[in-house]
């Protein structure tokens, strides 16, 4: 659903071509054209832009994205945009995965009201949740074969992003000791802190059942801990005409754990946008054995427990849906009393209790 969004288009592109005068190296910028969507995403907003500027003596049109932190919402408890780009930052330099070049970041949040960084715009295809890929759009009409293609491609990058050496690539910033730790002892504390905090007091008895069991049956003592991209899934990938991986976006839920947490949240994101939705797979695509084949191929060993973060990934979405209910009672999308009931009764927490063998939720 839409949020709505009250931009003064001009004056934000005044505002950034000012601005972008000031970067060292950079002169004649003028943004000429900028996209208003009606909604950019629950978690940031995000500007496409048309701008051309001269830096370091050489000109440049291809364009920019501008990804501002929320200005009156917000769906996480702390929205550190750092996290996202020094997180491309740090994966550019040591050469994982594709990412877009960080071009600036703005800091204060005294030009655009809030804080801001400025990234090159690429030119490829993204696949949209709304509506769902797996039932229209052009992954829905490619063939068997560039299907196969852009699913093969995308678990490569999961293994690629697992892969990476966090420590000498200098992610150390995405730990949270806070909640626990090391590792993915980090994400269950926050997870539980985030639910609490997304419910707002309201009952929750699925959820803390669940955040209960997963304390319980943690696996993650004897395995790795490797670098989480945190939302692994097509729609945040960008491909190039060939279906291929041409760059990885949205960094913002960057993590320490096990690969198999970001494993786990690409197959059962897959399966929400499909089967939670009454929609078929696609034929090019890879089962879910093929899917964990694939990533052990690539990255060189066996995946462990994937049942396990499979099911955490339905939990995190589960949270996060609360988090995306209280934002619709805002913006009247939902009564409060439909919204209490919707977060606890929806398609994710129905599929939680599958995955955890617990009753119903009601």
């Amino acid at each position: 659903m839409a949020i709505p969004q009250d931009r003064d288009i001009d004056a934000i592109k005044a505002s950034l071509s000012d601005w972008m005068n000031t970067r060292p190296g950079v002169t004649d910028a003028e943004v000429t054209f900028l996209v208003n969507p009606e909604a950019s995403g629950f978690s940031n907003e995000t500007l496409v832009c048309d701008a051309v500027y001269t830096r370091d003596g050489q000109t440049r049109d291809s364009g920019i994205v501008v990804r501002k932190r929320p200005t009156d919402y917000a769906i996480f408890p702390a929205y550190d945009m750092s996290v996202q780009y020094r997180s491309m930052q740090n994966m550019a330099a040591c050469g994982s995965v594709p990412v877009p070049e960080i071009l600036w970041v703005e800091d204060t949040g005294e030009v655009l009201g809030e804080p801001f960084f400025i990234m090159e715009r690429l030119h490829g295809r993204v696949p949209t949740d709304n509506p769902p890929f797996f039932q229209e759009g052009w992954v829905f009409e490619a063939t068997p074969e560039q299907q196969a293609r852009l699913y093969n491609s995308s678990v490569d990058t999961l293994a690629a992003v697992a892969g990476t050496d966090w420590e000498a690539a200098g992610f150390d910033f995405v730990k949270r000791p806070q909640y626990g730790g090391p590792g993915f002892a980090q994400q269950l504390g926050y997870q539980r802190y985030y639910a609490d905090w997304a419910s707002e007091d309201r009952p929750k008895p699925l959820i803390d059942a669940a955040l209960d069991w997963f304390d319980a049956n943690d696996p993650s003592g004897s395995m790795p801990v490797e670098l989480n991209w945190g939302d692994a899934r097509p729609s945040n990938l960008m491909y190039d005409d060939d279906f291929n991986v041409m760059a990885v976006f949205d960094w913002e839920m960057a993590d320490l754990g096990p690969g198999e947490v970001d494993l786990g949240w690409f197959l059962f994101m897959n399966r929400f946008l499909s089967e939670g939705a009454g929609i078929a797979w696609l034929p090019g695509f890879g089962d879910r054995d093929a899917t964990i084949a694939r990533w052990e191929e690539k990255r060189g060993r066996p995946a462990e427990n994937v049942d396990y973060f499979e099911a955490w990934g339905c939990l995190r979405f589960s949270i996060i849906m609360v988090a995306i209910v209280n934002m619709q009672v805002k913006y009247g999308y939902f009564s409060p009393e439909d919204g209490a009931m919707y977060e606890r009764v929806n398609p994710s927490t129905q599929m939680l209790a599958q995955y955890l063998d617990m009753p119903d939720p009601v």
